[in-house]
C-alpha cells in the first residue's frame, strides 16, 4: 500500500489551543544524542500519556520541557512552546516564574521530592507566597483547602506534619496539592503511581482526572503501565530509544496498534489466562546512547524488520484517514504479521 507523503509538523504556526508544542526536540550528553527529534503536542484540557520501557526517554522529555534537564545536557528544538511562549531562550529566573505556577510537575517518588525538614503546610504554601504573593493567613487557608480537595484526611493535622510522618499515598496527595495549588495550565506527572498499591493507585488516578476536568489543566502523564493508560489517556505517544514511534488516540493505539514495538508492549501484558505460564517479554533491550543503531532503532529487536528498516530512519507519518501517526516502513501492518 502506498503511504501518503510526510506531514511535517514544523510547517505553519502553532495552533492557538496547544498548551504545549514540542517539535524536533533533541537532548544530548557528551557527544551522544539521547532524545532525537521528539514531536509532541498537548492541547487545552487534554491528557496525553507517554509510554515506553525504562530508558526510552520518557522522563528526560519531561525534564527538558520543564527546564530541569541534568547539568551538561545540550537541548535543541525547532519548537518548544508553552501557551505560545518560546521556552528555549528563557533565563533560569524566567523559568522559575513558570515552574510551580503555570507549569508544574509531580515526580516519581514523593519521599525524595518533598523537603524532609519542612512541614507539609510550608511546602504547599511556598508557591502561593512566591508566585501569588499571598500573605501567611491566605496562603494557609488556600493550602488547607487544597489538602481537603485532594482528599487528605484531617488536613489541619497533616498541615503541620513532616513528610516522613505520612504514608506513601498521602505523600503523593501532598505532591499533587503542591503541583495544583496555583492552578497551572500544564501538569507533568512522571510515573506518580509507581510505588503505590493498586487500590491507592486507582484513587490517585481518579483524583488527577477529576482535578483535570475541574481546573481545565492539561496533563502530560508519563508511565510504563498500559493498564493505567487505558483508564485515563485521551491520546498516547509511544516512545522508544529517544524517538516517538507511534502516536494516536487511546482507541487508535489500543484497537489498532501499528508499530511492532507497540504490539510487543501489548504482548508483554500479563493476562489472567496466562496464569502459571512464563510472562512474554521483548527480546533484547533498549540500546544505550552510545550504541544507537542506524535506521529504525527498534529494528534489532523487531521480528518484522526488513533491510530498509536497518538502513533508513522511518519518518513519523499520518495513517490514511485518521489522526494516527506511526514511524514504520511496514505500516500499515498486514493482519498476517500482527
Amino acid at each position: 500500500m502506498t503511504r501518503p507523503g510526510p506531514t511535517d509538523p514544523r510547517d505553519g504556526p502553532v495552533p492557538a489551543d496547544d498548551v504545549l508544542s514540542i517539535r524536533g526536540l533533541s537532548v544530548g550528553f557528551a557527544g551522544f544524542t539521547v532524545l532525537d527529534g521528539i514531536d509532541l503536542t498537548v492541547r487545552a484540557g487534554e491528557l496525553v500519556c507517554i509510554v515506553g520501557e525504562s530508558g526510552s526517554g520518557k522522563s528526560l522529555t519531561a525534564l527538558a520541557t520543564m527546564g530541569l534537564a541534568p547539568p551538561g545536557a545540550r537541548i535543541a528544538a525547532d519548537c518548544l512552546r508553552f501557551t505560545g511562549r518560546d521556552l528555549l531562550p528563557l533565563t533560569e529566573r524566567e523559568r522559575q516564574t513558570l515552574r510551580g505556577n503555570e507549569m508544574a510537575m509531580i515526580f516519581q517518588e514523593p519521599m525524595t521530592s518533598l523537603n524532609p525538614v519542612m512541614t507539609v503546610g510550608e511546602q504547599i504554601m511556598e508557591p502561593l507566597r512566591q508566585h501569588r504573593r499571598m500573605g501567611a493567613r491566605q496562603a494557609r487557608e488556600t493550602a488547607l483547602a487544597m489538602l481537603s480537595r485532594v482528599q487528605v484526611p484531617a488536613p489541619e493535622a497533616r498541615f503541620d506534619q513532616y513528610p516522613h510522618q505520612l504514608s506513601g499515598g498521602l505523600r503523593q496527595r501532598v505532591m499533587i496539592a503542591m503541583a495544583l495549588v496555583c492552578r497551572p495550565r500544564l501538569l507533568i506527572a512522571d510515573e506518580p503511581t509507581t510505588a503505590l498499591d493498586v487500590t491507592i493507585q486507582a484513587q490517585i488516578l481518579r483524583l488527577v482526572d477529576e482535578l483535570r476536568h475541574e481546573m481545565g489543566t492539561s496533563i502530560l502523564f508519563i508511565t510504563h503501565d498500559l493498564a493505567v493508560v487505558s483508564e485515563i489517556a485521551d491520546r498516547i505517544a509511544v516512545i522508544y530509544a529517544g524517538r516517538i514511534v507511534e502516536e494516536g488516540t487511546r482507541d487508535d493505539i489500543f484497537d489498532d496498534p501499528q508499530h511492532p514495538y507497540t504490539l510487543a508492549l501489548f504482548a508483554a501484558l500479563p493476562r489472567p489466562e496466562d496464569k502459571g505460564r512464563d510472562l512474554a517479554s521483548i527480546r533484547g533491550q533498549v540500546p544505550g546512547p552510545d550504541a544507537m543503531p542506524g535506521g529504525c532503532r527498534f529494528a534489532p529487536r523487531c521480528p518484522f524488520a526488513i533491510e530498509k528498516c536497518r538502513a533508513e530512519r522511518p519518518p513519523l507519518l499520518d495513517m490514511p484517514g485518521r489522526a494516527h501517526r506511526v514511524a514504520c516502513w511496514r505500516a500499515p501492518l498486514e493482519e498476517s504479521v500482527r
